[in-house]
Order: C-alpha cells, then structure tokens, then sequence
C-alpha cells in the first residue's frame, strides 16, 4: 500500500519536495494511515506536516476520545496537532441544512482558511477507493449528468487524496501491520444516512447477488467520465471565450446570438459555467432550472428570478446572469490618490493639470474627462447612481434625469447599478464612461483642469462587457 500511495503521489503529482502539508485527521482508520504515511516521505521529500482535528459537537463522548487518540498519535509521529470545535447541529439549524453537509461544508471551509493563513501547500484528506465507488453509485441513484459521474477528484486546487487508488481493505491491513490505533465512528453504521445504506447494504447484496465486481465498474465508469469531460471541458472553454464576458461588478453576459448556434448539452455547460460562476466553483442548480434559463435564452421573455438570489434578465442581445446585490457605495476622490469601488472591479484617480498641458477636446464615452477644476465645489465623491438624480449633459441647455439619459443611450437597467457618478457639493459632475456635465466644462478661462480616469482591475475570469 506505500508504494501504491507514491505511485499515486507521483503519477498525479500530488506532491512536490519541501511541501508543507495539513492533513485532515478524524481519528479514523483512513486519516490515521494517511498521517502515518505521509510521515514516513517525511525526510525524503523535506515535508512539513501539521494535522487538523474538528469536533463537530454531535458525537460529545466519543470526540474526547477521538481528540485524546489524535494527541497521542501525533506525539508519537511528531507531527503538530491543531483542534478545532464547532457546534455543527446549531449551525446545521440555522441554517435548514442537513448534519453531514454542513459537516462537511465546515470541515472544507476551515481546511482552507487554515491553510491559507498558515501557508500550506497542500490540503491531504483521506478519501480512498471505496469512498470513490459510493461517491459514484449514490450520484447515479440520485441522478446525475456526465459531470457527476467523474465523483472525488484526486487533486483540486490545495486538496489531495494521496490514498485515491487504496481499498478500505488495504488501509485496515496496513493499520494492523503498523500497530496504529484508530477510532470507529459509529455513525457510520446507522441506515438512516443514505451512505451509510448504499456501503452496509446495497453494495453487498449488489456484490452478491449481481456483479461481484461491481466495485471496479464503477471505478471504471467515473474514469472514463473523467477522461471524455477533460476532452469536453476544452469544447466548453473554447464556446466561454466566444460568448461569455462578465461585467465590472460580475454580473455574467452570453451572447445570445452565438449562444442559440449551439446544441442542448452545450448551453447547458456555459449556463453552469456562469452559475459557478457567480455561486462559486462546484456550485450549481439542478437540471430543471438550467433548462428553464436555457428556455429563456432561446425564446427570449421577461426576467426571470431563480434559488439562491439569481436573476435572469434578457437585455440588449444578451442573457445576463447575476445575483441580487446591494451596491450602494460612496468614496472619496482626491487629487493623486487612488479611489478603489469594493463593489465593481473599478479604480478611479485624479489629478490637477495646468491649463497650458491641456488641450481644449471633448472626449463622449471615455474612461478619462477634463474638467475645470476652478468650476468645483469639494469633497469630490464616487458614487452609485441614486433615484431621481439629475443633471445637465455637455452641450445640453436643460438638465435630465439620469436614468432617462441612459435609456436615450439604449444602456438596459440590469446594468446601471454598475456605473458610477462622480459628484461634488453641487451635485453630479461626471456620468462615468458618458458624459460631463455643462457646468464643469473646460473654456477660455480655464486656469487648472482636473483629469479623472478610471481603469478596471482584471478580478473576473471572464472577459470584461
């Protein structure tokens, strides 16, 4: 089983020589073997290992024991120990979810803070072969698409499973050799959890009386899953850089022109695509909604709103995915400082100009203006755009509302939350991206001109709108 483990550490390059490495240690058998492990390529590949223990706060007797059993391993492997609790059944409350998904929500969200603010480069867990098989099954009877097929990945960003290709029978015999001391997590036996009713009862009597190796099938069924989505990912990735762009404040854009050119199971994957996105990666909703947006897309109608705070809004030849967000912001502009918008993906600078380096030209949806700077009455502000806001467009004799000047322009109002008004005292003094206002206009009698400009900070994966 070692050299199962560094074959498999070397084949998916799991592991590089100097590593620092924080391993999830439950106390169970796979943790405990994976520890002991990793311990042992210790000295050869100059690793630096800590172990992580959570106590959940369900199994309150049996934790102590599982905490007391992590101390004395990791003493006797010389291996730092850190111990966090939770009350996951009160989070789990909270948050109408069930006791394993938060668990594992948890266990997963504490892995990488911590390792991000300690500096690690890899995240070890111990799920196993046998983890793979149930992972594969349980999706199947759940319903699933080709993407769920592929179940635990061996590597994703920090996280490893260096025991990816070891049997549950191999790590047992492997603890035994070794004289390592484990902890049996006794919920593991209860039937009403549906793993624990799928690897106790169904994979036996699927062992017995169907296909003894039915282990092996699925194994082979999620590889060869995995080996076609790898070839299928690329199709997707080149179908995102034709019709996917994301805006300043993440709002997701397809082209629905090129979008309705493609097949089903393509506007599927670029559908999911923007919701992972916007929900984060491995997040998504299920069929039944894809293809109420994919509706959509086709046959274009009214917005639609969706779980989890998504918006569906048709505008302008495009199907804009977003969430509901509140974007209220004001900051600051100061000559020779950089103003950063938290809420878009903009800056905004400005600087004072003598009237002599200045050339007198009007510039219409620029990311830079000139204004008179003597016109101003401070503190200069960034701002979103609010209700009712007015102002009088260069060239203009009258003011006008800022939203009908918009609408003149044909700017939908899915995107209008996104763009910024810089205002003095008086009020506002550049539409950015449109338009000044008559007021601040650069003239003869221009002594100083102040330039402001903005720029976007390249956050977003997808191209910029």
């Amino acid at each position: 089983m070692f050299d199962k483990v560094k074959r498999t550490i070397a084949h998916h390059e799991l592991i590089i020589r100097g590593d620092s490495i924080l391993v999830g240690l439950s106390g169970g058998p796979d943790s405990v073997a994976l520890l002991h492990i990793l311990t042992r390529l210790r000295g050869k590949m100059k690793l630096t290992l800590t172990a992580i223990y959570i106590n959940h706060g369900i199994r309150v007797r049996a934790a102590k024991e599982e905490e007391r059993q992590c101390r004395d391993l990791c003493e006797r492997l010389g291996v730092e120990l850190i111990i966090v609790r939770e009350d996951i059944p009160t989070l789990a409350a909270g948050a109408r979810a069930g006791l394993e998904e938060t668990a594992r929500d948890f266990r997963y969200e504490i892995f990488e803070r911590i390792a991000g603010d300690s500096g690690h480069d890899r995240i070890a867990i111990g799920h196993h072969a046998d983890d793979r098989v149930e992972t594969v099954l349980f999706r199947v009877l759940r319903g699933t698409g080709r993407t769920g097929l592929q179940g635990i990945p061996v590597a994703r960003g920090r996280i490893m499973r260096p025991l990816y290709e070891c049997t549950k029978q191999e790590i047992r015999s492997y603890l035994k050799k070794h004289k390592l001391a484990f902890s049996e997590d006794e919920s593991n036996k209860d039937p009403q959890f549906a793993r624990n009713y799928i690897r106790n009862t169904l994979l036996v009597d699927i062992r017995k009386r169907l296909n003894p190796a039915v282990d092996r099938a699925l194994l082979n069924l999620s590889e060869t899953a995995a080996d076609e989505e790898r070839f299928l990912q690329q199709v997707v990735s080149r179908a995102v850089r034709k019709c996917v762009r994301s805006t300043v404040g993440g709002k997701i854009a397809l082209d629905l022109i090129i979008f309705r050119g493609y097949d089903i199971w393509l506007r599927r994957r670029l559908l999911r695509y923007c919701i992972a996105e916007l929900l984060g990666p491995g997040q998504t909703l299920d069929k039944e909604v894809v293809d109420r947006i994919d509706r959509l897309g086709i046959s274009v109608g009214k917005s639609i709103s969706l779980p989890r705070g998504i918006q569906v809004v048709p505008a302008g030849g495009k199907l804009v995915v977003c969430r509901k967000r509140n974007r209220r912001f004001s900051h600051r502009l100061a000559p020779g400082k950089v103003c950063r918008l938290e809420n878009l993906e903009l800056n905004f600078r400005c600087r004072v100009e003598s009237r002599t380096l200045t050339a007198l030209k009007t510039e219409r949806r620029a990311r830079r203006v000139l204004i008179d700077h003597g016109k101003l009455t401070p503190p200069l502000v960034v701002r979103n755009i609010n209700s009712g806001d007015r102002f009088r467009p260069l060239g203009m004799k009258g003011t006008k509302k800022v939203g009908d000047y918009l609408t003149d322009r044909k700017i939908p109002p899915v995107y209008r939350d996104e763009i910024p008004v810089v205002c003095d005292s008086v009020g506002i003094v550049w539409l950015a991206g449109f338009e000044i206002a008559d007021r601040v206009k650069l003239d003869r009698l221009t002594e100083e001109v102040l330039s402001i400009e903005y720029y976007q900070r390249r956050e977003n994966r997808a191209k910029a709108v």
